[in-house]
C-alpha cells in the first residue's frame, strides 16, 4: 500500500502538479492521494483533476473547508478502486475552533492575532482500512493538540479496522525537533498509530517539517517513506509505503 499526502497551496500550480504525477515515479503506484489546500478551476475539482491524471482506476473525493482569498480550500482523497473498496460517500470530521480550546494567555494573544482557520478532516472507509485526510490550523501549540485530538477521538469512536491511517498538514512548524511537538507525539502512540514518516527531515521548501503519515495496523508492518522534489507547491509530496511484515 502507497500512500501520499501533498499540500497542494490552492492548486495555483496545478499545471505543475499534474506534469509532475505524469513524470514522478513515486505516483505509479500510488494506491491513496491525501491532499490539502486543494481548490476549484475551470469549475472541476482539484482533486478530480489529479485523479483524472492518475488514471481511470482512480476515484476522488474533495470537500471546502473554507474560503480564502476568494478561492475554495479542500481537503481531498483520491483512491485507486482497485486497492481501496471505498463503501460510502466519505465524510467531514469537524474539527475544533479556537473559542471551544481552553489555551494559555499566549497562545490566546496569537490567536487575537492571527486568527484561525476552519479546519477539518475527511474520513473514509472500506471494510479493511479507515483513512483519515487532516489539516491542522496554523498557529498554536494547544490549539493544533485539541485538533488532532479530535482525529483520534473519531477514530477510537468507531468500529476498529485492520488498517487506519492519518495523513495530512500538521502545521507543526519550527526546526526539526521532535520534543517541540512531542505532545502530538504521545497522543499519537497512545492511539496505537506509528508516525511512518519519522525519518523525513523536511516536507516544506523552507526546510521544516509540516506534514506527516501514520498507520495503525493490527498486524505487524514494515515501512518506508520519502519525499519527492517537485515544483507544484511550497509543500513537497510525501510518500509513505507499508506492507505486512513476513
Amino acid at each position: 500500500m502507497r500512500i501520499c499526502s501533498w499540500n497542494i497551496q490552492f492548486g495555483a500550480r496545478l499545471d505543475a502538479v499534474l506534469e509532475s504525477i505524469s513524470r514522478e515515479p513515486s505516483f505509479r503506484d500510488v494506491d491513496l492521494v491525501a491532499l490539502q489546500e486543494a481548490s476549484v478551476h475551470g469549475g472541476v475539482a482539484d482533486a478530480e483533476a489529479i485523479a483524472r491524471a492518475l488514471g481511470p482506476d482512480y476515484a476522488s473525493f474533495q470537500a471546502t473547508a473554507q474560503r480564502r482569498r476568494g478561492l475554495e480550500q479542500a481537503n481531498a482523497l483520491i483512491w485507486r478502486r482497485s486497492s481501496f473498496d471505498c463503501v460510502d460517500v466519505p465524510e467531514i470530521v469537524p474539527l475544533p475552533e479556537s473559542p471551544t480550546i481552553d489555551v494559555g494567555p499566549p497562545e490566546r494573544m496569537l490567536l487575537r492575532v492571527v486568527p484561525p482557520q476552519t479546519r477539518m478532516a475527511v474520513r473514509a472507509e472500506s471494510p479493511a482500512m479507515r483513512v483519515y485526510v487532516v489539516h491542522l490550523d496554523v498557529v498554536g501549540f494547544a490549539h493544533k493538540l485539541e485538533q488532532f485530538r479530535a482525529v483520534l477521538s473519531d477514530m477510537q469512536a468507531r468500529e476498529p479496522v485492520p488498517l487506519t491511517l492519518v495523513a495530512g498538514d500538521l502545521n507543526t512548524f519550527g526546526p526539526v525537533r521532535p520534543h517541540l511537538w512531542r505532545r502530538i507525539a504521545s497522543e499519537a502512540r497512545k492511539a496505537d498509530l506509528v508516525n511512518l514518516t519519522a525519518d523525513v527531515r523536511r516536507t516544506h521548501w523552507t526546510g521544516q517539517k509540516l506534514d506527516a503519515i501514520y498507520a495503525s495496523s493490527r498486524v505487524p508492518f514494515r515501512h518506508t517513506a520519502w519525499t519527492a522534489g517537485l515544483h507544484g507547491s511550497d509543500h513537497l509530496p510525501v510518500f509513505a509505503d507499508i506492507e505486512a511484515a513476513a
